[in-house]
Protein backbone atom coordinates (compact mmCIF):
# COMPACT_ATOMS: atom_id res chain seq x y z
CA UNK A 1 0.00 0.00 0.00
CA UNK A 2 2.66 2.49 0.00
CA UNK A 3 2.69 5.39 -2.19
CA UNK A 4 -1.13 4.58 -3.19
CA UNK A 5 -3.56 7.18 -2.36
CA UNK A 6 -7.31 6.83 -2.51
CA UNK A 7 -9.19 9.86 -4.27
CA UNK A 8 -12.23 10.59 -3.36
CA UNK A 9 -13.75 9.09 -6.17
CA UNK A 10 -12.28 5.60 -5.06
CA UNK A 11 -13.88 6.96 -1.47
CA UNK A 12 -17.32 6.62 -3.05
CA UNK A 13 -16.60 3.33 -4.79
CA UNK A 14 -16.34 1.87 -1.63
CA UNK A 15 -18.47 4.02 0.52
CA UNK A 16 -21.62 2.77 -2.82
CA UNK A 17 -20.14 -0.59 -1.75
CA UNK A 18 -20.46 -1.01 2.00
CA UNK A 19 -23.89 -0.24 0.83
CA UNK A 20 -24.45 -2.68 -1.27
CA UNK A 21 -22.14 -4.71 -2.09
CA UNK A 22 -23.05 -6.63 -4.86
CA UNK A 23 -24.91 -3.79 -6.68
CA UNK A 24 -23.94 -3.79 -10.66
CA UNK A 25 -21.24 -1.26 -12.11
CA UNK A 26 -24.45 -0.38 -14.75
CA UNK A 27 -26.36 0.87 -11.79
CA UNK A 28 -23.58 2.98 -9.97
CA UNK A 29 -22.58 4.72 -13.42
CA UNK A 30 -25.20 6.91 -13.24
CA UNK A 31 -24.78 8.21 -9.87
CA UNK A 32 -20.99 8.25 -9.81
CA UNK A 33 -20.88 9.60 -13.12
CA UNK A 34 -18.07 6.95 -14.26
CA UNK A 35 -19.17 4.34 -16.96
CA UNK A 36 -19.37 0.62 -15.57
CA UNK A 37 -16.19 -0.32 -17.20
CA UNK A 38 -13.96 2.26 -15.45
CA UNK A 39 -15.94 1.80 -12.11
CA UNK A 40 -15.02 -2.38 -12.49
CA UNK A 41 -11.53 -1.17 -13.51
CA UNK A 42 -10.86 1.23 -10.20
CA UNK A 43 -12.04 -1.41 -7.41
CA UNK A 44 -9.78 -3.81 -8.88
CA UNK A 45 -7.00 -1.50 -8.65
CA UNK A 46 -8.26 -0.34 -5.08
CA UNK A 47 -8.54 -4.46 -3.94
CA UNK A 48 -5.20 -4.78 -5.16
CA UNK A 49 -3.39 -2.54 -3.67
CA UNK A 50 -4.51 -3.76 -0.27
CA UNK A 51 -6.29 -0.62 0.50
CA UNK A 52 -9.90 -2.27 0.66
CA UNK A 53 -11.22 -5.39 0.74
CA UNK A 54 -14.44 -7.85 1.00
CA UNK A 55 -15.67 -10.19 3.61
CA UNK A 56 -18.28 -12.76 3.93
CA UNK A 57 -19.76 -14.37 6.45
CA UNK A 58 -22.22 -16.00 8.69
CA UNK A 59 -23.90 -13.27 10.66
CA UNK A 60 -22.70 -12.30 14.06
CA UNK A 61 -25.86 -11.25 15.28
CA UNK A 62 -27.11 -14.91 14.35
CA UNK A 63 -24.97 -16.54 15.73
CA UNK A 64 -25.39 -18.17 19.28
CA UNK A 65 -22.70 -16.39 21.15
CA UNK A 66 -20.07 -13.37 21.07
CA UNK A 67 -17.71 -12.32 23.24
CA UNK A 68 -15.33 -9.41 22.76
CA UNK A 69 -11.45 -10.43 24.25
CA UNK A 70 -8.80 -8.15 24.87
CA UNK A 71 -5.02 -9.87 24.31
CA UNK A 72 -1.89 -8.87 26.41
CA UNK A 73 1.24 -10.46 24.06
CA UNK A 74 4.44 -11.29 25.36
CA UNK A 75 7.25 -8.19 23.84
CA UNK A 76 7.62 -8.72 20.37
CA UNK A 77 4.91 -11.56 19.38
CA UNK A 78 1.69 -8.88 18.62
CA UNK A 79 2.29 -9.41 15.07
CA UNK A 80 2.82 -13.04 15.30
CA UNK A 81 -0.26 -13.77 17.73
CA UNK A 82 -2.44 -11.55 15.23
CA UNK A 83 -1.34 -13.23 12.01
CA UNK A 84 -2.60 -17.00 13.62
CA UNK A 85 -5.67 -15.47 15.11
CA UNK A 86 -6.47 -14.28 11.55
CA UNK A 87 -6.65 -17.86 10.24
CA UNK A 88 -9.58 -18.84 12.57
CA UNK A 89 -12.98 -18.61 11.10
CA UNK A 90 -14.74 -17.95 14.37
CA UNK A 91 -12.63 -14.29 15.12
CA UNK A 92 -14.62 -12.04 12.95
CA UNK A 93 -11.98 -8.83 13.80
CA UNK A 94 -8.97 -7.77 15.29
CA UNK A 95 -7.79 -4.41 16.14
CA UNK A 96 -4.19 -3.67 17.02
CA UNK A 97 -4.18 -1.36 19.97
CA UNK A 98 -2.09 1.12 22.46
CA UNK A 99 -3.04 0.92 26.12
CA UNK A 100 -3.45 -1.78 28.62
CA UNK A 101 -3.56 -4.44 26.07
CA UNK A 102 -2.11 -4.96 22.49
CA UNK A 103 -5.18 -6.51 20.63
CA UNK A 104 -8.96 -6.24 20.72
CA UNK A 105 -10.54 -9.37 18.96
CA UNK A 106 -14.40 -10.46 18.38
CA UNK A 107 -15.16 -14.05 18.73
CA UNK A 108 -18.10 -15.88 17.99
CA UNK A 109 -19.79 -19.46 18.73
CA UNK A 110 -23.08 -21.18 17.72
CA UNK A 111 -23.54 -21.45 21.26
CA UNK A 112 -22.42 -20.48 24.93
CA UNK A 113 -20.78 -24.25 25.70
CA UNK A 114 -18.38 -23.80 22.63
CA UNK A 115 -18.02 -19.98 23.47
CA UNK A 116 -16.69 -21.38 27.03
CA UNK A 117 -14.65 -24.18 25.13
CA UNK A 118 -13.16 -21.67 22.92
CA UNK A 119 -12.32 -19.30 25.55
CA UNK A 120 -11.19 -22.36 27.84
CA UNK A 121 -9.25 -23.85 25.68
CA UNK A 122 -8.09 -23.04 22.23
CA UNK A 123 -7.58 -19.28 22.83
CA UNK A 124 -4.63 -19.75 24.95
CA UNK A 125 -3.23 -21.74 22.40
CA UNK A 126 -2.75 -18.88 20.23
CA UNK A 127 1.35 -17.49 19.74
CA UNK A 128 2.19 -14.75 22.07
CA UNK A 129 -0.90 -15.01 24.54
CA UNK A 130 0.70 -13.40 27.79
CA UNK A 131 -2.99 -12.90 29.38
CA UNK A 132 -6.52 -12.55 28.04
CA UNK A 133 -10.03 -10.89 29.25
CA UNK A 134 -12.88 -11.85 28.36
CA UNK A 135 -16.41 -9.83 27.96
CA UNK A 136 -19.70 -12.06 27.21
CA UNK A 137 -22.28 -9.71 25.05
CA UNK A 138 -25.77 -9.93 25.91
CA UNK A 139 -26.23 -8.76 22.77
CA UNK A 140 -25.55 -6.34 19.63
CA UNK A 141 -27.09 -2.83 19.35
CA UNK A 142 -25.33 -2.12 16.39
CA UNK A 143 -22.84 -3.48 14.10
CA UNK A 144 -19.43 -1.89 12.29
CA UNK A 145 -20.19 -3.62 9.58
CA UNK A 146 -23.01 -0.72 8.98
CA UNK A 147 -20.69 2.24 9.38
CA UNK A 148 -18.77 3.63 5.99
CA UNK A 149 -16.75 6.04 5.28
CA UNK A 150 -19.43 8.57 4.34
CA UNK A 151 -17.87 9.81 0.94
CA UNK A 152 -21.69 10.01 -0.45
CA UNK A 153 -24.30 12.97 0.04
CA UNK A 154 -27.74 11.90 0.92
CA UNK A 155 -28.91 11.69 -2.37
CA UNK A 156 -26.96 9.83 -3.94
CA UNK A 157 -27.21 6.91 -0.74
CA UNK A 158 -30.62 6.59 -1.65
CA UNK A 159 -30.14 6.08 -5.08
CA UNK A 160 -28.23 2.66 -4.80
CA UNK A 161 -30.32 0.10 -5.16
CA UNK A 162 -30.40 -2.43 -2.61
CA UNK A 163 -30.56 -6.68 -2.99
CA UNK A 164 -33.58 -7.68 -4.59
CA UNK A 165 -35.62 -10.05 -2.24
CA UNK A 166 -35.92 -13.68 -3.24
CA UNK A 167 -38.77 -15.22 -5.37
CA UNK A 168 -42.09 -15.89 -3.87
CA UNK A 169 -41.58 -19.55 -5.07
CA UNK A 170 -37.87 -19.56 -3.28
CA UNK A 171 -37.51 -22.05 -0.82
CA UNK A 172 -37.80 -20.57 2.44
CA UNK A 173 -34.83 -22.43 4.32
CA UNK A 174 -31.28 -22.99 3.14
CA UNK A 175 -29.87 -25.82 4.15
CA UNK A 176 -26.80 -25.51 5.81
CA UNK A 177 -24.36 -26.95 3.86
CA UNK A 178 -25.78 -24.51 0.71
CA UNK A 179 -25.55 -21.67 3.17
CA UNK A 180 -21.68 -22.64 4.08
CA UNK A 181 -20.72 -23.17 0.36
CA UNK A 182 -22.25 -19.62 -0.76
CA UNK A 183 -19.88 -17.92 2.27
CA UNK A 184 -16.45 -19.91 1.05
CA UNK A 185 -17.16 -18.48 -2.33
CA UNK A 186 -18.04 -15.09 -1.62
CA UNK A 187 -15.43 -15.09 1.03
CA UNK A 188 -12.84 -14.61 -2.18
CA UNK A 189 -14.83 -12.36 -3.63
CA UNK A 190 -18.60 -10.84 -2.68
CA UNK A 191 -19.33 -9.65 -6.40
CA UNK A 192 -19.24 -13.16 -7.33
CA UNK A 193 -21.73 -13.49 -9.87
CA UNK A 194 -24.45 -16.22 -9.86
CA UNK A 195 -23.57 -17.85 -12.34
CA UNK A 196 -20.03 -18.20 -10.83
CA UNK A 197 -22.02 -19.66 -7.67
CA UNK A 198 -23.67 -22.07 -9.76
CA UNK A 199 -20.72 -23.22 -11.48
CA UNK A 200 -18.35 -23.38 -7.95
CA UNK A 201 -21.77 -25.04 -5.68
CA UNK A 202 -22.74 -27.59 -8.99
CA UNK A 203 -26.30 -25.80 -8.63
CA UNK A 204 -28.71 -24.00 -10.88
CA UNK A 205 -28.34 -20.31 -11.33
CA UNK A 206 -31.38 -19.93 -10.55
CA UNK A 207 -31.47 -21.93 -7.00
CA UNK A 208 -28.02 -20.21 -6.28
CA UNK A 209 -29.43 -16.74 -6.68
CA UNK A 210 -32.87 -17.75 -4.24
CA UNK A 211 -30.52 -18.93 -1.91
CA UNK A 212 -28.28 -16.20 -1.60
CA UNK A 213 -31.19 -13.79 -1.61
CA UNK A 214 -33.30 -15.51 1.50
CA UNK A 215 -29.55 -15.82 3.25
CA UNK A 216 -29.53 -11.82 2.93
CA UNK A 217 -33.51 -11.20 3.77
CA UNK A 218 -32.92 -13.56 6.43
CA UNK A 219 -29.91 -11.55 7.46
CA UNK A 220 -28.02 -14.42 8.02
CA UNK A 221 -25.39 -13.72 5.34
CA UNK A 222 -23.18 -10.56 6.13
CA UNK A 223 -21.05 -9.19 3.28
CA UNK A 224 -18.69 -6.26 4.09
CA UNK A 225 -16.55 -3.76 2.30
CA UNK A 226 -13.53 -2.90 5.26
CA UNK A 227 -11.07 -0.32 3.79
CA UNK A 228 -7.75 0.27 6.02
CA UNK A 229 -7.96 3.20 8.35
CA UNK A 230 -5.14 5.06 7.36
CA UNK A 231 -6.62 5.38 3.81
CA UNK A 232 -9.96 6.63 4.46
CA UNK A 233 -10.78 9.95 5.49
CA UNK A 234 -11.91 8.51 9.22
CA UNK A 235 -8.20 7.32 10.07
CA UNK A 236 -8.70 7.20 13.93
CA UNK A 237 -10.64 4.37 15.85
CA UNK A 238 -11.40 4.41 19.59
CA UNK A 239 -12.40 1.46 21.85
CA UNK A 240 -14.86 2.77 24.74
CA UNK A 241 -15.54 0.43 27.76
CA UNK A 242 -18.68 1.71 28.87
CA UNK A 243 -20.80 1.31 32.28
CA UNK A 244 -24.10 2.38 32.22
CA UNK A 245 -27.15 2.21 33.96
CA UNK A 246 -29.94 -0.13 33.64
CA UNK A 247 -32.48 2.36 32.23
CA UNK A 248 -33.38 1.57 28.59
CA UNK A 249 -32.96 5.26 26.98
CA UNK A 250 -29.30 4.67 26.19
CA UNK A 251 -29.73 1.88 23.90
CA UNK A 252 -32.05 4.35 21.12
CA UNK A 253 -29.50 6.45 21.64
CA UNK A 254 -26.53 4.62 20.59
CA UNK A 255 -27.99 2.97 17.59
CA UNK A 256 -28.92 6.56 16.39
CA UNK A 257 -25.62 8.11 16.79
CA UNK A 258 -23.63 8.67 13.96
CA UNK A 259 -19.81 8.13 15.70
CA UNK A 260 -19.90 4.98 17.20
CA UNK A 261 -19.27 1.95 14.61
CA UNK A 262 -20.19 -0.95 16.90
CA UNK A 263 -21.86 -1.22 20.04
CA UNK A 264 -22.67 -4.36 22.55
CA UNK A 265 -23.92 -3.92 26.12
CA UNK A 266 -22.05 -7.35 27.73
CA UNK A 267 -20.50 -8.18 30.94
CA UNK A 268 -18.73 -7.15 32.88
CA UNK A 269 -19.12 -4.06 31.18
CA UNK A 270 -20.53 -3.07 27.63
CA UNK A 271 -18.17 -1.54 25.07
CA UNK A 272 -18.65 0.22 21.75
CA UNK A 273 -15.76 1.31 18.69
CA UNK A 274 -15.81 4.97 18.07
CA UNK A 275 -14.46 6.34 14.78
CA UNK A 276 -12.78 10.03 14.04
CA UNK A 277 -11.05 11.82 11.97
CA UNK A 278 -7.38 12.14 14.03
CA UNK A 279 -6.51 10.58 16.88
CA UNK A 280 -6.99 14.01 18.67
CA UNK A 281 -10.82 14.51 17.66
CA UNK A 282 -11.03 11.12 20.01
CA UNK A 283 -11.40 13.18 23.20
CA UNK A 284 -14.21 15.57 21.19
CA UNK A 285 -15.50 12.76 20.77
CA UNK A 286 -16.33 11.50 23.44
CA UNK A 287 -17.38 14.37 25.40
CA UNK A 288 -19.99 14.61 22.54
CA UNK A 289 -21.06 11.26 22.99
CA UNK A 290 -21.69 12.21 26.54
CA UNK A 291 -23.62 15.55 25.62
CA UNK A 292 -25.77 13.76 23.38
CA UNK A 293 -26.58 11.50 25.40
CA UNK A 294 -27.94 14.09 28.10
CA UNK A 295 -28.14 18.04 27.75
CA UNK A 296 -27.54 18.44 30.68
CA UNK A 297 -24.18 16.72 30.82
CA UNK A 298 -22.26 14.65 32.36
CA UNK A 299 -24.63 11.66 31.82
CA UNK A 300 -26.20 10.41 34.89
CA UNK A 301 -24.64 6.86 35.98
CA UNK A 302 -22.58 6.88 32.60
CA UNK A 303 -18.50 6.89 32.73
CA UNK A 304 -16.06 5.16 30.88
CA UNK A 305 -14.19 2.17 32.52
CA UNK A 306 -10.69 2.33 33.00
CA UNK A 307 -9.04 -0.08 30.18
Amino acid sequence: MKNFELQQIDLQIINALQIEPRVPWTALSGILGLDSVTLARRWERIISSGCAWSVAMEDAGHRGSTAIVEVQCHPGQVLRTAGQASLDRDIISIDLTSGSRDIVMTLTARDDDELAEYILTRLGTLPGVRSTRTYILNSILKLGANWTVQALSAAQVNSIPRFRPPRAAAAKVVPDQLATGIVRVLEKDVRASNTELSRELGISGQRASDALATLRMQQALDLRIHVAQQYSNWPAVTWYFLQVPVAPWWRGTVRGWPCPRSSSPGWPSGNSTSSSRSPAAAGPTRCAWRRSWNPGFPAPGWRTAPR
